[in-house]
């Protein structure tokens, strides 16, 4: 594949676009164009393009017609398809229906490096066919004239985001380039990473291969066999070993409706598919132990059910999931060589444990444990244990969680607001979901702009932000989100005696009219703090 975004450019519909931002991802490769007529944000986040997941070096049109004013869901759209893989958006009908574009959106694809194009502005002749016309057409004929895909696949894997860098991606990419199905086995044919062609097939694959697999051996090609397939309309099918360097062999099936693939192209798929396993895969049980937990995150429940029927594991009991990451260089790595004897901290309270290396943090997904007290005495012992290499180590509890879904929910949120629940709560090291999505909320209410801010503050007017009575907002800040509302603790953390403390609350309840502790009433006062944290008032 040798067709960039520059190169689009060039074409007769292109030609009089001009590129707004993301100029430096001008070079980047195109597969296809897509058109996107922006959705909810929160729908394009979690169904449309789940994180993790690769969905090809595509462009996308779109004129942001269902969020013309939003630009708040304008930049998420944006943002969310940058990590899924798209290279850009071709912005129609500017000055038309969408008045401008706004600067955060030219901002935001200069830090993304996703080029954004913008049609002739006040043009109404424009038509979305005529520009995916000339991209199909331009992308067809360079697939035309490519002899070896094995270089383009392993290069445009290579420099995705690291999370990206994995076998299945290397499968999608195969499955999109090739417009065909791969599924890759383990030795017992259970299958472990499956891109369908075109994804809508997904389901009719895996029963498929698990239909004839169970009729008996001869219900699957033979090893290196081409034959006919019976539950694809037109389709054929092959069978492949592919021999890691580590662990154990694996088999990939191959699957083609219409025209088969040429042979010279099965061998460059079978060794595409090697090379990934080999640079990017682990050995079998770490693999599937790996996707079991991408599974879980991704809130794929069948693949997820699949997996665990390997280990035995009865997902259905899990409900707990305990995260834990640092900010040194080393702390990944620290996780990794340490993880089967962090895994028992959570066996000791616990039934059932699933341990990984996830993007970096170490995630143990557990059933309920024994109790509440055993779990805080495991967790205790687990940042004791770690606290002697990594200081900056934080771990994360999420507690009564009933599905896949809610698992995903809170792993994205933890990801996105854990650095500022840091600096909301700088003396913990041990958070509960709740506090991340407390400070998820603040952030939010910052969001909304100086108006609703300066409403969140108020309750805090009376109190001095300057001279010696400044004190009082640092001591009530202490208080309420590091003391746990202890006037020992706090006292400790302010290095002065507990009486200067009670006095400094009492000007405080005297000023705000209630005591701050007291609920619902110190509600107010708690998230106000935390916002003054978060703008570093």
């Amino acid at each position: 594949m040798s067709v960039t975004v520059e190169d689009l450019l060039q074409l007769p519909s292109l030609r009089c676009a001009k590129v707004l931002g993301g100029r430096k991802g001008l070079s980047k490769f195109v597969s296809s164009i897509s058109v996107l007529e922006s959705v909810d944000p929160g729908i394009l986040i979690d169904e449309l393009f789940p994180q993790g997941d690769y969905f090809g070096s595509e462009i996308a049109i779109t004129g942001f017609m269902n969020i013309l004013e939003d630009v708040e869901g304008q930049c998420a759209n944006i943002r969310r398809m940058a990590e899924g893989g798209e290279v850009g958006l071709i912005l129609f009908y500017v000055g038309v229906y969408l008045a401008q574009v706004d600067r955060k959106l030219i901002d935001l694809a200069d830090e993304l490096d996703f080029v954004l194009i913008c049609m002739p502005e006040g043009e109404k002749t424009l038509r979305y066919s005529e520009v995916i016309s000339d991209v199909t057409d331009c992308i067809y004929r360079d697939r035309m004239k490519q002899e070896s895909i094995v270089t383009e696949i392993l290069e445009q894997v290579a420099v995705l985001p690291a999370h990206l860098r994995s076998v299945n991606t290397v499968l999608q990419m195969l499955s999109d380039r090739t417009a065909s199905c791969l599924v890759l086995c383990d030795s017992l044919l259970r299958i472990l990473n499956l891109a369908a062609w075109p994804r809508s097939l997904e389901n009719m694959v895996k029963q498929g291969i698990e239909r004839n697999h169970g009729s008996g051996e001869e219900g699957l090609p033979k090893e290196g066999e081409t034959c006919k397939c019976e539950f694809l309309p037109d389709g054929t099918w092959s069978h492949f070993k592919i021999h890691p360097e580590k662990g154990d062999a694996l088999e990939l099936l191959l699957l083609k409706e219409g025209t088969a693939l040429s042979k010279r192209m099965v061998e460059q798929m079978v060794d595409v598919v090697r090379l990934g396993v080999n640079i990017w895969g682990r050995q079998h049980s770490e693999v599937a132990v790996h996707e079991l937990v991408h599974a879980i995150l991704q809130d794929e429940p069948m693949k997820m059910r699949r997996l665990a029927d390997i280990f035995h594991i009865n997902v259905e009991k899990i409900n707990e999931m305990w995260m834990v990451c640092g900010e040194e260089s080393g702390s990944s790595a620290y996780l990794q060589k340490e993880l089967a004897s962090l895994r028992i901290f959570a066996a000791d309270c616990a039934d059932t444990v699933v341990a990984d290396i996830y993007e970096g943090k170490l995630l143990l997904f557990l059933s309920s444990p024994y109790s509440h007290k055993e779990a805080r005495q495991q967790i205790g012992g687990l940042l004791d244990q770690i606290h002697q290499d990594d200081g900056t180590m934080t771990l994360t509890r999420c507690s009564g969680l009933c599905s896949t879904k809610e698992v995903r929910k809170a792993y994205l949120c933890h990801q996105e607001y854990l650095t500022d629940t840091r600096k909301v709560f700088p003396e913990r090291k041990y958070f509960q979901i709740g506090e991340i999505r407390f400070v998820e909320g603040c952030r939010r209410l910052i969001s909304q702009g100086e108006e609703k801010t300066e409403q969140c503050l108020d309750c805090l007017k009376g109190l001095p932000r300057d001279g010696e009575e400044r004190s009082l907002l640092e001591t009530l800040s202490v208080y309420l989100l590091d003391g746990d509302s202890s006037v020992t603790e706090t006292a400790k953390l302010l290095y002065v005696h507990k009486n200067t403390v009670k006095y400094r609350l009492q000007r405080i309840a005297d000023i705000l009219g209630y005591r701050p502790d007291k609920l619902p009433e110190g509600i107010e006062a708690y998230r106000a703090v935390a916002v003054c944290r978060l703008l570093s008032v």
